[in-house]
């Protein structure tokens, strides 16, 4: 009688993404505040041009294609879920890798400020003519945080099919938006064609300056963040040699129709001045183009935040989970739940550090502090596309990356970090630093030299039965 154990017996996680529902779990993660929070410092950066601000965009939805191309052969060929943390791994040294979800589970900060943005314009509708207390917003947030995580934790499918339904809103939602911006220029047409015949004003466009222009593409570029949502779930991808290279480009094509609509429809309605003379430019634009239907962009708002957060829980989420199973991580947030299969230790504890930076509250800082940082992934990811390429020739890839793009790609992630340090150079980086210096320390003692806590093995057994979550069968795919 044959032992043979089937690869869909095997206890690990499940496939439950598959093409329609990979597009939409990736557009969720994209489509965050960032649409809503950036127009107006990239309009400010483009000097106050129409024509230049659209470009902007543009130009920023195809590096996000470009990117994503890079990673579409990082993750067919490297069927492993953990993205970058996974790809650095092997291009690089676990040391280097592990200070990826080191900072993610640490300092969630994209986490923390998806979170307050939803429940700040959740909680100012109570609060008339005031701004909402502080521990109001705190508590808001802290309360979507447990309850998209115990979603997460309760059923993979339950997850996927919360983001379809929220990106189906979103997209709803926005499209409502537009609409309202044409039904606004129709009757109101002189704005738009104000807007648009000067574009390209000589005024405007001379004034444009090229530092000015690279904190115009900073911030688009984070607008376009989570191109390689797919990539950390890439074991619970359906058919990922093909699903992934897919989702992935259909969603930044899509991302890309949405942002450069939404501007559009700015334009339509705000003048300059308007738009110059609001950060937040999607509430002008409600109070003008919708009247006493304004309170759609707030909902809107919160539903693009909320969304992008459940996208990203299940997405992004894995990191700690994939860097535990290695061992670079307590024993305990690399198993799964023995009926779910399901991460829960893993997400519980990036929900703890999600809480606790929400209640400290004060981490613009950190935010400026660490910006930088993620370029340098990014920058080393597209790298490794050719590192790997050199290292494991062997290799299947059923996707294969021209050898261009990686190299323009690493050159203009590499500037992304550069100008920050050249425009604002600040002390504060030396805290990034440090945070990461005091991260190889632990990897250097529990990994490499792999001291134990004492009583770690004894807590481990206690809560693998408290928390009812085994070991996965898991090995190295190359």
């Amino acid at each position: 009688m044959s032992t043979e154990i089937n690869a869909e017996d095997k206890f690990t996680t499940r496939r439950s993404i598959g093409m329609f529902s990979g597009v939409f779990v990736a557009s969720g993660v994209v489509i965050g505040s960032g649409i809503f929070v950036s127009p107006h410092g990239v309009f400010a950066a483009a000097n106050y041009s129409v024509g230049v601000t659209l470009i902007i965009w543009l130009f920023g939805g195809l590096i996000a294609m470009l990117s994503t191309l890079c990673y579409c052969e990082l993750a067919t060929s490297i069927p492993e879920s953990g993205s970058d943390y996974t790809y650095l791994t092997y291009a690089y040294h676990p040391a280097l890798a592990f200070l990826i979800p080191w900072m993610n589970t640490l300092l969630p900060t994209a986490d923390s400020i998806l979170m307050l943005t939803f429940a700040r314009y959740a909680t100012e509708p109570f609060f008339v003519g005031s701004q909402p207390p502080e521990e109001s917003v705190k508590l808001v947030a802290i309360c979507l945080l447990l309850f998209t995580t115990a979603i997460n934790v309760l059923s993979d499918k339950l997850a996927v099919r919360v983001q379809v339904a929220f990106t189906w809103s979103k997209y709803i939602a926005i499209t409502v938006v537009v609409i309202s911006a044409v039904a606004f220029c129709i009757g109101q047409p002189s704005v738009a064609q104000e807007n648009f015949s000067n574009a390209f004003a000589h005024d405007s466009v001379s004034g444009i300056t090229p530092l000015a222009l690279s904190n115009a593409f900073y911030q688009v570029m984070w607008s376009y963040e989570g191109w390689n949502a797919l990539c950390s779930v890439t074991e619970e991808v359906k058919n990922p040699g093909k699903t992934i290279p897919r989702a992935t480009v259909a969603t930044i094509g899509l991302v890309t129709i949405v942002y450069l609509m939404i501007n559009c429809a700015y334009f339509s309605v705000l003048s300059v001045d308007e738009m110059a003379s609001s950060k937040i430019v999607a509430l002008p634009f409600a109070s003008k183009a919708m009247g006493g239907a304004s309170w759609i962009v707030p909902l809107t708002v919160c539903l693009c935040t909320a969304g992008s957060y459940s996208a990203g829980v299940l997405t992004f989420g894995r990191g700690s989970y994939v860097a535990a199973r290695r061992g670079h991580f307590p024993q305990i947030f690399g198993m799964l739940h023995v009926h779910k299969h399901i991460p829960s230790t893993a997400l519980a504890l990036n929900c703890m550090g999600a809480i606790m930076l929400i209640s400290i509250g004060q981490f613009s800082t950190l935010i400026d502090t660490f910006g930088f940082v993620n370029w340098t992934f990014k920058a080393l990811s597209t790298l490794a596309v050719l590192i790997i390429r050199k290292r494991l020739p062997e290799l299947n890839r059923p996707y294969k990356v021209p050898i261009i793009i990686p190299v323009f790609l690493f050159f203009l992630s590499f500037f992304f970090v550069v100008v920050p340090l050249i425009n604002n150079p600040h002390f504060l980086y030396f805290y990034a630093l440090a945070f990461f210096a005091v991260g190889l320390l632990y990897y250097f003692l529990f990994v490499h030299k792999g001291y134990k806590i004492p009583g770690s093995e004894r807590t481990t057994r206690f809560l693998q039965k408290l928390l009812q979550v085994a070991p996965c069968e898991w090995e190295n795919t190359i």
